[in-house]
C-alpha cells in the first residue's frame, strides 16, 4: 500500500502544531498536509488529491460543515471526519450529513492514529474508483443515523444510564415501535408482553438496542421508489435471522460478551452493500441478480461479473467509513471468504457465514442465486467441522420458536 494523504484542517494553528508533533510516528506510512480555514483547504485539494480530510467544526468564515459539504461533492471518495468539542443537536445535525465520522474533542492521539490507519486501510479495501466514489457520496445514506450518534454520546458519557438511552428512543417513534415488536418477538425470547420502550432497552440491553437502531434506520433509508419493497423485507428477515443465529453459534463457542455482540451486529449488517448496490446502481444489481438465477451461482459471485466487487466489500467500506467497529467491519466483508482472514480461533466472519448459510438452508426459496457454501478451512480443527450440524439443528429451533 502506497502512502495515503490526509489533510487537516483548523483554525487554530496551535491544535494543527500539536497534530504535527503527536502524528509524526505515521510519516512512514501516510502523508500529512495542513490548512487553517475551508479556503486554504479547499486550494489544497485542488493541487492534489488526499485521501482523508480531518477537520474542525467551528472556524470562521467556512466551517467544518460547509467545507465537508464541498468536499463531499467535489471529491465523493474522500473519506471525511469531523472533529468538534460542541455536542448540541445543531452542530449535530448539521454534521452527520456531510461527515462519515463524528468525534468528539479533545480526541486522545492514540485513538485518532487508529482511526486514521483505519480509514487508510479502507481505501484498500476496493480497487473499483467508481464502487469507491458510489459508496462515499451516496445522498440519501451519508453517515451514520441521527439517533445512533446521539447514543453513542450518551454510551461515552460515564454519567449516563439506560434511562438516558431509553429517553432518546422514545423520541423517534417509529423505532420505539419497531424495538417493541422485536421485543415481544419469540425470537428474543421476552413473553411480558412489553409495552414500554423504557422497558424494552432494559430487556434488550444497550449493546443490543444500539445495534438495531443502526440497522433500523439504514433499512428505512433504503424506502424510495427505486428499491423494491418485497427485497427490503426479505432482506430485514434475512439479516435479522442471521443476527440471532449468529449470536448463538458465537454464545456456543466463546464467552468472550464482546464476541457475542459483535457477530450479533455482524449478522445483522452482513448485507448491507446488498442495500447500497440495489438503491444507488439499480438497474445493475438487477443484472447481477437475473445472472445469479439464470446461472445458478452465488449471488456474490455474479455481483464480481458486473461490479468487480461484491456486497461483503461494499459493505464492509461503507461501515469503516463510518467507523463501526474493526470486529464488525472485518465480519461484514470477509463473511463469504472467512477462510482467509486470519486467525487462531473461530473468528466472527466465520460465525456470520455459518449463520448465513444456515438461513437460507432453512428457507432455500428465499435463496437468490446458489446457495452460499462453506469453506472447511473456517474451522481451526477437525473436531469443530462436527459442530456445524448441532448449529443447524439450533438454528432450526429458534427460528421454529421465532416462528410460533
Amino acid at each position: 500500500m502506497g502512502k495515503k494523504r490526509i489533510l487537516f484542517v483548523d483554525d487554530e494553528k496551535l491544535v494543527l502544531d500539536g497534530l504535527r508533533r503527536a502524528l509524526r510516528s505515521m510519516r512512514k506510512i501516510v502523508e500529512m498536509d495542513f490548512a487553517t480555514g475551508g479556503h486554504e483547504a479547499l486550494e489544497a485539494m485542488s493541487r492534489q488529491p488526499f485521501d482523508v480530510v480531518v477537520c474542525d467544526m467551528r472556524m470562521p468564515g467556512m466551517d467544518g460543515a460547509q467545507l465537508l459539504l464541498k468536499v463531499k461533492e467535489r471529491y465523493p471518495s474522500t473519506i471525511r471526519i469531523i472533529l468538534t468539542g460542541q455536542a448540541d443537536d445543531s452542530a449535530t445535525k448539521r454534521a452527520i450529513h456531510v461527515a462519515h465520522q463524528f468525534l468528539m474533542k479533545p480526541c486522545e492521539h492514540e485513538k485518532l492514529k487508529t482511526i486514521l490507519k483505519r480509514a487508510c486501510l479502507l481505501h484498500e479495501l476496493m480497487t473499483h474508483p467508481f464502487l469507491k466514489s458510489t459508496v462515499s457520496g451516496i445522498d440519501h445514506l451519508p453517515s451514520l443515523p441521527d439517533i445512533y450518534i446521539k447514543i453513542q454520546q450518551i454510551l461515552d458519557d460515564p454519567g449516563s444510564s439506560v434511562e438516558d438511552l431509553a429517553a432518546v428512543v422514545e423520541k423517534d417513534i417509529a423505532m420505539s415501535s419497531k424495538l417493541l415488536q422485536l421485543v415481544n418477538s419469540a425470537f428474543f425470547g421476552y413473553f411480558n408482553d412489553v409495552k414500554s420502550p423504557a422497558k424494552a432497552v432494559h430487556l434488550l440491553g444497550i449493546e443490543t438496542v444500539k445495534s438495531l437502531v443502526l440497522a433500523l434506520k439504514v433499512f428505512s433509508g433504503f424506502e424510495n421508489e427505486e428499491t423494491d419493497p418485497d427485497f427490503l423485507t426479505y432482506l430485514w428477515n434475512h439479516s435479522f435471522e442471521t443476527a440471532i443465529f449468529s449470536r448463538a453459534i458465537m454464545n456456543s463457542v466463546s464467552e468472550d460478551k464482546t464476541d457475542v455482540e459483535n457477530a450479533f451486529v455482524s449478522g445483522l449488517l452482513h448485507d448491507i452493500g446488498k442495500l447500497v448496490l440495489a438503491s444507488s446502481l439499480h438497474e445493475d444489481y438487477k443484472k447481477a441478480m437475473e445472472i445469479a438465477q439464470k446461472d445458478q451461482v452465488e449471488l456474490r459471485r455474479a455481483e464480481f461479473r458486473v461490479f468487480r466487487a461484491s456486497h461483503a466489500e461494499v459493505g464492509g467500506y461503507l461501515l469503516g467509513i463510518w467507523g463501526i467497529p474493526g470486529d464488525v467491519v472485518e465480519a461484514v466483508t470477509f463473511h463469504h471468504r472467512s477462510h482467509q482472514y486470519p486467525g487462531k480461533h473461530f473468528t466472527i466472519a466465520a460465525t456470520v457465514a455459518c449463520a448465513d448459510m444456515i438461513s437460507h438452508t432453512l428457507q432455500p426459496e428465499t435463496c437468490i442465486g446458489s446457495m452460499p457454501v462453506l469453506d472447511p478451512k473456517i474451522f481451526v480443527n477437525q473436531e469443530m467441522t462436527g459442530e456445524i450440524d448441532k448449529w443447524q439443528q439450533m438454528c432450526r429451533e429458534i427460528k421454529e420458536q421465532g416462528n410460533g
